[in-house]
Parts: structure tokens; C-alpha cells; sequence
């Protein structure tokens, strides 16, 4: 299935799973790439061929959001499965603790990301995980100081799954980018996670389930960082819920492929 331009694979939270602990367990030529797609992410994608390509060049696309759960729908699909990066960040940490891999976050501030690596050490005894958080970007390629000091840093975790919070779009071009150098450092899965590391570190509390399960996440984190959140959200999520209405029209109305 297709929504605004961009594959999304309908797989449930075990499939996912499943495909992690294939691709953990025998390493391919390059890293299995995992995207997670929310409402923002497709409707940058809608205006940006380049990221829409990055996105379709992913080995599993999954349905972050609650907005792409609903335009799925909206067209007709088949009950398509949330599979939120802020709860999936805690089966992979299993599945490497399980299967003796070791785990590498990438991305948010220092402090946030030594507590998030301390919780996951302690939630999950024996799990070997490491991570860097590089200053604050711009841009998802890295000044070459910073590059060598990333690499550096995973060279030396040797990392079979890596984690990138870098925020959209920069986490999916910074794996796109480097794609080829994490395979050469024998890394098998990279993700990218959005913000689960804040999460995680519980520096930001997660919305109620209440309030998950109304669907009205967005609403809650708004209201928690309205700064930060507001332009982008303005800006985005209409733009989201006008073209995936239209295409589903089309779709619908007009015939063409899902």
C-alpha cells in the first residue's frame, strides 16, 4: 500500500519482529532499514521526492502514527497495525539483550541520552548498549569532525542494531547517507526512533492511553511543547489530512492501485 507517494508495509508488531530477529541473527550485504512513518513524516515526504524515495528505499515501512492508520482505512485497507517507535524501541532492547547483540542509541542531548541508556540497563540486565549524541543539526550529514566521531564511536560499540532519534527528516537521510559505512562496521538493523529516547529517559511523559487510544497523541504532545511543536504541526498535519482525504477520493472514485 501506497499513501501519498510513500509504501507502507501492513505487518503487524510480531512480523516486525520477527524480520529484527532474521536480519540480528544473519547479517545481509547491507543493513535492514526500518522507517517509521507518522502524518509529519508523509506529508514532508508529499512536497520532497528525495525523501519520499529515501522512505520507499526502506526494507520495512511502518505505521507510526494514528493519522496513517486512518488513511489506510479511509481507502478501504484492511486493519492496518500501529506500531509506535517510542514502544517498539523496548522489544528491540529485548531481542538484543535475548539474542546477545549489542544496541547503539544515536541522537538527543547527553544528559537524556545517558538516562535512557541507564533505564534500558537496568529494565534489561546483561544487554550491552552504548551511544553518542552529536550537538544539535541542521542537516542530517555531519561536519567531518563530527563524522569521525560518530563512527568512531560505533566502531568501537560494534553495534549489530542502531538506533537514530535525530527527528524526521534527518534520521531517515542520516541512515540513508551512511547506509553503506554501517554495513561495513557490521551493523544489521538501523531504525530510526523519533523521539523515543526522550521518552525512555522519561524526560516527556507519554500521552495517557486514554488519550493514545482516542488517537489524539498529537494533541497531547502539543500541549506539552507548544514551542517546539506548533510551527511544524500547523504546517504539516493539515497538509496531511487534505491530500490522503483527496488521494483516497481518487483512489476510490477513480480507480488506480492501493
Amino acid at each position: 500500500m501506497r499513501i501519498l507517494g510513500v509504501r507502507v508495509d501492513p505487518v503487524t508488531r510480531e512480523e516486525a519482529l520477527a524480520a529484527v530477529a532474521g536480519r540480528l541473527l544473519e547479517a545481509g550485504d547491507s543493513p535492514f532499514v526500518i522507517s517509521t512513518l507518522n502524518s509529519e513524516c508523509l506529508a514532508l515526504a508529499s512536497r520532497d521526492p528525495a525523501y519520499a524515495e529515501v522512505l520507499n528505499r526502506s526494507s520495512l515501512n511502518l505505521a507510526d502514527g494514528v493519522g496513517v492508520v486512518w488513511a489506510a482505512r479511509l481507502r478501504g485497507a484492511g486493519r492496518l497495525e500501529r506500531i509506535a517507535g517510542s514502544d517498539l524501541i523496548y522489544d528491540l532492547a529485548e531481542l538484543c539483550r535475548r539474542h546477545d547483540k549489542r544496541l547503539f542509541l544515536l541522537g538527543s542531548a547527553p544528559a537524556t541520552l545517558n538516562a535512557a541508556l541507564q533505564r534500558l540497563r537496568s529494565l534489561y540486565r546483561g544487554l550491552q548498549v552504548n551511544g553518542y549524541a552529536p550537538p544539535a543539526l541542521t542537516s542530517h550529514r555531519l561536519s567531518p569532525q563530527e563524522e569521525r566521531a560518530v563512527f568512531q564511536r560505533l566502531a568501537t560499540a560494534s553495534p549489530q542494531l542502531v538506533c537514530v532519534a535525530l527527528g524526521m527528516p534527518r534520521q531517515e537521510l542520516w541512515i540513508a547517507e551512511y547506509r553503506d559505512r554501517l554495513g561495513e562496521l557490521g551493523v544489521n538493523v538501523a531504525i530510526g526512533i523519533g523521539g523515543a529516547v526522550d521518552y525512555l529517559a522519561r524526560a516527556l511523559p507519554r500521552a495517557p492511553e486514554t488519550v493514545q487510544r482516542l488517537g489524539l497523541e498529537w494533541l497531547y504532545r502539543l500541549w506539552r511543547q507548544p514551542r517546539r511543536r506548533l510551527r511544524r504541526q500547523v504546517s504539516r498535519l493539515p497538509r496531511f489530512v487534505v491530500l490522503a482525504s483527496l488521494e483516497s477520493l481518487r483512489l476510490r472514485f477513480g480507480g488506480g492501485p492501493r
